[in-house]
């Protein structure tokens, strides 16, 4: 047996100075030399033989159907053909796993090898006669027949029961995957949701502003109120939010209305309670001053918020 020698480092203690770090030492290691897989370079040299022949495929698959679209962009399209079934080849190796998977790109890739072939046949009979159309055909099904002992080769068949909980583990792992697409965009969701609202509440805020700076040029004074005998000639007071709803006045002199007048016009409770009374003198002194106290919280609420 062979060995190797390998070059390892591990920690050590170092003082110096009466100070101890751990630094790197190299050590080394004789290591068992294992022997070359000859299964797997015969297999990359055989899948490396056949992706060349495949390169010469479809060039010459592209040259003759190229000629037979008329030339310039029809080599183009002529790529096509061979391209097409060599790329149904990655989805057969993806579902090596999946035999009922795995069997519709096969099935796929021999349909589009048999549309190439036949596109070739078609040009070498109008260029040469049928032996030629014949040949020429045959290079894509040969390089499509050699990926086919390739896979069947490398092909992972699984017994019944195997294959059962293979699909039962990747229907769990689907499941999972499932789950956080749903998740992500509920949470996408619920972020758009969030800032709608915290743009609308902002809105909302902004037109608070603008209502309140309105409500103090257009600020009735209790001076004003006195002078003129009947109170539904006042002007509704503004309102403190965009979303409060406006009380309805009432007929006659309003206890309610004339005790906000008084208040906002810097008046105490007791202040507005007299000015009320002599504005009203058959009102209650008792309704009264529950008015006033009810309207003075209505008040300091609005300006805490």
């Amino acid at each position: 047996m062979k060995f190797l020698t390998e070059t390892r480092h591990r920690l050590v203690d170092r003082t110096i100075d009466g100070t101890t770090h751990q630094v790197p030492e190299p050590y080394t290691v004789r290591m068992p030399k294992l022997p070359r897989d000859k299964d797997t370079m015969a297999l990359v040299g055989v899948s490396s033989l056949v992706l060349v022949l495949t390169l010469v495929a479809i060039v010459w698959s592209t040259y003759s159907i190229g000629r037979l679209l008329g030339g310039g962009p029809g080599y183009a399209a002529g790529m096509v053909f061979d391209a097409a079934w060599l790329s149904v080849l990655l989805l057969e190796w993806l579902a090596r796993f999946d035999p009922a998977k795995r069997e519709f790109p096969r099935k796929v890739g021999w349909a589009l090898a048999l549309v190439a072939a036949g596109a070739i046949f078609l040009e070498g009979q109008m260029a040469g006669g049928w032996q030629m159309a014949l040949v020429g055909a045959a290079v894509s099904i040969v390089a499509k027949v050699l990926w086919w002992a390739v896979f069947k080769h490398i092909d992972k068949d699984l017994a019944p029961a195997d294959a059962a909980w293979v699909a039962a583990e990747m229907s769990k792992a689907n499941a999972k995957l499932a789950i956080a697409g749903v998740r992500r965009q509920a949470a996408k969701a619920e972020v758009a949701a969030r800032l709608e609202l915290l743009a609308a509440e902002r809105d909302l805020n902004e037109l608070a502003g603008l209502d309140h700076s309105m409500g103090i040029r257009n600020v009735i004074t209790a001076e004003q109120v006195r002078e003129h005998e009947d109170g539904s000639g006042l002007p509704e007071p503004p309102l403190n939010r965009a979303n409060t709803v406006r009380e309805q006045v009432e007929q006659g002199p309003n206890i309610s209305h004339l005790a906000r007048v008084e208040l906002k016009a810097g008046a105490s409770r007791e202040e507005a309670v007299e000015a009320i009374l002599a504005r009203v003198p058959d009102a209650k002194q008792t309704s009264v001053e529950a008015t006033v106290r009810r309207e003075r919280n209505k008040l300091d609420r609005a300006a805490y918020r």
